[in-house]
C-alpha cells in the first residue's frame, strides 16, 4: 500500500474513535527530486496546518540552499566564490557541510561530500549512453577530497581547490527531513511522520491506534515491508541501475570515491538512527562498504543500527537491534 493511501486509511480509523480523537492532518510538497509527505495528529487543525506549511516551506528553501543543479543556489554561489577564500554562507549550508564532513572523516572518505565532479561525469555518461574514459575518471578524482573544505564558525567556508564541487545527494533529503521535524516539534507537534520518497523517514510519537507510524523499510519479501517507527529516523539505500548502452555496465547513482565508479552492489541497506541526516548518510555509505567494514563504522555511532538485505529479500546481516519488527495484522 502506498504511503499516502496508508495515511488516509489510518486517518479514517482515527476518526472512527470518536469526537475526542486528535485530528489527522496531511500535507506534501515536491522538492529535491522527490515528494515529501508530512502527516500529524493534533487536537486542532489550524495550528497543525500552519506547522506543516512551515515545515514544507523549509524543505523547499533547503532545496534552493543545497542544490547543485540550481545556478542561483547558495551552494552554487559558494562553489563559484569560495575557491581559495573564506565566504559567509547560509547557516543551513554551513550545518549541512559540517555534518557531511563529519561522516566523510569518520568513514575515511568512503562518504565524500565533494563527490560532485564524479557525479557530473557519470550523469553525462548516462546522457551519452557510454562509459567515461579512464582519463576522464582520473581527472574528476583529482578534484575530490573532503579535506579541501575548510569551515570557520559560525558561517564561513573556504574551498581549497580550483575544481572541487559539492554534492549533497547522499545526505540532503535526510538533512531536510531532520530540519522539518525540528520545526514541527517547535510548533508543539508531538505526533508526526515525515517521508521523503521512502528513502528518508523520521517519526515522533505515534498514531492514536498504534505504537508507531507504519512505514515501508526493506524491499518486498524481506519481512520489513511495513514496520512501526517511533521517535527515530530510518533511511534505505540501494544502488539503482540505469543502462548506458548495449553491452555497457549500468550507471548507478552511488559512486565509490576511491574507485571513481558507481559501486557494484545489489544489497539494500536500512539504517535506523536518532538523526535523519546521519541515517541518510550512513545508509549511502554502507552500500559502498563490505558488511564487516560497515559494522566497524557503525561502532562509532552508538545510536545507529543497520540491516543488510539481499536482492531476493533475505537479511544478510544486522548490526544492533533495529527494533524493526514486522507489523502483525
Amino acid at each position: 500500500m502506498r504511503f499516502v493511501e496508508r495515511l488516509a486509511v489510518v486517518g479514517m480509523a482515527a476518526a472512527s474513535l470518536g469526537a475526542e480523537a486528535p485530528l489527522f492532518v496531511h500535507g506534501q510538497r515536491y522538492a529535491m527530486g522527490t515528494m515529501f509527505d508530512i502527516a500529524i495528529y493534533h487536537p486542532a487543525r489550524a495550528p497543525a496546518d500552519r506547522a506543516i506549511e512551515a515545515a514544507l516551506a523549509e524543505i523547499v528553501r533547503l532545496d534552493h540552499v543545497l542544490s547543485h543543479y540550481d545556478a542561483d543556489s547558495d551552494l552554487s554561489r559558494l562553489v563559484r566564490s569560495g575557491r581559495g577564500r573564506l565566504v559567509s554562507v547560509d547557516p543551513a549550508l554551513y550545518d549541512a557541510l559540517s555534518q557531511s564532513l563529519e561522516i566523510s572523516r569518520r568513514s575515511g572518505g568512503s562518504f565524500d561530500v565533494t563527490i560532485g565532479p564524479l557525479v557530473r561525469l557519470w550523469e553525462a555518461a548516462q546522457a551519452r549512453g557510454r562509459m567515461p574514459s579512464a582519463e576522464a575518471i582520473a581527472k574528476a578524482k583529482r578534484c575530490i577530497g573532503y579535506q579541501q573544505v575548510r569551515l570557520v564558525g559560525p558561517d564561513r567556508v573556504q574551498l581549497d581547490s580550483d575544481c572541487l564541487s559539492i554534492d549533497f545527494g547522499g545526505i540532503g533529503k535526510g538533512y531536510a527531513v531532520e530540519r522539518a521535524m525540528r520545526i514541527l516539534e517547535g510548533a508543539g507537534i508531538e505526533h508526526a511522520v515525515i517521508n521523503a520518497g521512502q528513502s528518508s523517514i523520521a517519526a515522533i510519537g505515534h498514531p492514536p491506534d498504534r505504537a508507531g507510524w507504519l512505514v515501508t523499510a526493506g524491499p518486498s519479501g524481506s519481512g520489513l515491508d511495513e514496520i512501526e517507527l517511533r521517535d527515530s529516523s530510518l533511511s534505505t539505500s540501494r544502488q539503482a541501475r540505469v543502462p548506458l548502452g548495449s553491452g555497457e555496465p549500468g550507471y548507478g547513482g552511488i559512486i565509490d570515491p576511491p574507485r571513481g565508479r558507481p559501486v557494484e552492489s545489489s544489497t539494500t541497506v536500512v539504517v535506523r538512527a536518532a538523526s535523519a541526516a546521519h541515517a541518510d548518510a550512513l545508509s549511502t555509505t554502507l552500500v559502498l562498504l563490505s558488511i564487516d567494514e560497515g559494522k566497524r563504522l557503525l561502532e562509532g555511532f552508538p545510536r545507529a543500527s543497520a540491516l543488510w538485505i539481499s536482492e531476493d529479500g533475505k537479511v544478510l546481516a544486522r548490526h544492533r537491534d533495529v527494533d524493526a519488527t514486522p507489523v502483525k495484522r
